[in-house]
């Protein structure tokens, strides 16, 4: 276990957490934007549309939590490794401190 891994753990799990509050955002801004079209009057159709992209932004919601959960226990995992082999040089690191806050970020939401 190295600290290239380290990072490259980190930046798996902070990526999926901005590729989720990407989805998150993207599905309010699309239901806003069809509760606008419903206001306007606007054809059925195009409502209909923008209710299928709506449909696939939140399809992809539970994926993305499930890819999170899984690089979250990862990166757990390798930082308990990493805790319990004692390597002072890794533990008092900047991926080390990194990887900590990731984890905190993420399981503050």
């Amino acid at each position: 276990m190295s600290i290239r891994e380290l990072k490259i753990k980190t930046g798996v799990v902070n990526r999926t957490y901005k590729e989720l509050l990407s989805y998150r955002k993207e599905a309010v801004t699309q239901q806003h934007r069809i509760d606008s079209l419903i206001e306007k009057g606007e054809d059925f159709h195009t409502i209909r549309k923008q209710k299928e992209v709506l449909e696939e932004t939140n399809q992809m919601i539970p994926d993305n939590q499930q890819r999170l959960a899984k690089a979250r226990q990862e990166l757990t995992e390798l930082l308990q490794n990493l805790e319990a082999k004692a390597d002072v040089s890794i533990l008092e690191s900047e991926e080390y401190d990194a990887a900590k806050k990731v984890l905190d970020l993420v399981e503050s939401h």
